[in-house]
């Protein structure tokens, strides 16, 4: 039997979604992580590292049933279930907790691969290498305002000319009109994957096929319209559409965090609350930047008090950002 051996490609030779970087890629990667990094130091970080898996129950915590059939699952020798990482986060926040009886230095970074599959029952399998940064002990709009100024400090000093969008939200608008509408959780998720889409045109038609959920419908119409830097407008279209008066706060914070961020030819920044992401465990401020023409967000963040709880019983304050390594060097070839 004649053995033909594969093409001498990166395409035959590694899996689609993952990559081999040679000495020269390798190089300019290593250039990268460490500026990261030594800003990060600067900021008052300290580094940890994160298992390559981790028990698939921990992820368990953060994605819907629906995303938990994309976990790729193996055993360990106790019969227990393992899946390589779908979220960095949720590692570092369970491995912090283990150390809660200990003054450990609660702001800490780190730099790993998350494994995801994208297009779920086709398989589209991709490897993202982040460099994440954890703040394990406050989350209020002080502390929400300092990341997005670490982040604009660490875009910058990396130079990449390609002007980057961070698009800031708050998650707590969203839940609270589904707790209004007595919504599920799966209806939930098909709204929240609408509005994130700002699928106007299927937004009115599920919702106004419900007569007890026809109430929200003119309040959800204004969050998938209220991508904006100035929320002056945005208030008063949403207090016309019935928002309760407490969401003026939310909106005030909103304001305050956008107008203390310096906005510069590099990086812009504005308000979007249809910013809804998948992951559960978010329990405020959202955020994400992207890059003009691509649909993969350069960097993603928020606020997150509860998941600290989750793990170690201890109530704490947090948020975190996450930097998508590869859309930033791909940025960077492209300069």
């Amino acid at each position: 039997m004649t053995h033909n051996p594969p093409e001498f490609t990166e395409k035959k030779w590694i899996p689609e979604g993952f990559h081999f970087l040679g000495p020269e890629d390798s190089l300019e990667r290593r250039q990268l992580l460490d500026s990261l990094c030594s800003g990060l130091r600067k900021f008052g970080y300290s580094e940890v590292f994160l298992p390559s898996f981790d028990y698939s129950s921990s992820f368990l915590h953060t994605v819907s049933d629906e995303d938990s059939a994309a976990l790729y699952r193996f055993r360990d020798s106790d019969g227990r279930e393992l899946s390589p990482s779908v979220d960095l986060t949720v590692q570092a926040v369970k491995g912090m907790a283990a150390f809660a009886h200990r003054k450990e230095n609660q702001k800490i970074f780190y730099i790993g691969k998350t494994f995801r599959d994208y297009g779920r029952k086709s398989g589209d399998r991709k490897e993202i290498n982040q460099v994440g940064a954890e703040n394990l002990g406050g989350s209020g709009k002080g502390a929400v305002l300092k990341m997005l100024e670490e982040i604009r400090v660490l875009l910058n000093d990396i130079r990449i000319s390609a002007p980057v969008t961070i698009v800031l939200g708050n998650v707590n608008l969203f839940r609270s009109l589904i707790e209004k509408a007595g919504l599920s959780h799966q209806e939930q998720r098909i709204l929240s994957f609408l509005l994130y889409r700002k699928n106007l045109p299927e937004i009115r038609k599920y919702l106004g096929g419900n007569t007890k959920w026809k109430e929200i419908l003119p309040i959800v119409e204004s969050l998938c319209l209220g991508f904006t830097s100035e929320l002056q407008e945005f208030g008063s279209r949403l207090s016309f559409a019935g928002m309760p008066e407490s969401f003026r706060s939310t909106l005030a914070d909103t304001q305050e965090i956008l107008s203390s961020m310096p906005t510069t030819r590099s990086i812009e920044f504005c308000a979007d609350f249809s910013l809804i992401p998948d992951l559960e465990y978010y329990t405020g401020f959202v955020f994400q930047g992207y890059v003009a023409g691509d649909s993969e967000p350069v960097v993603t963040g928020g606020v997150y008090d509860h998941l600290y709880q989750t793990f170690s019983g201890i109530p704490k304050e947090a948020c975190g950002y996450a930097i998508n390594v590869d859309i930033l060097e791909g940025i960077r070839k492209s300069n």
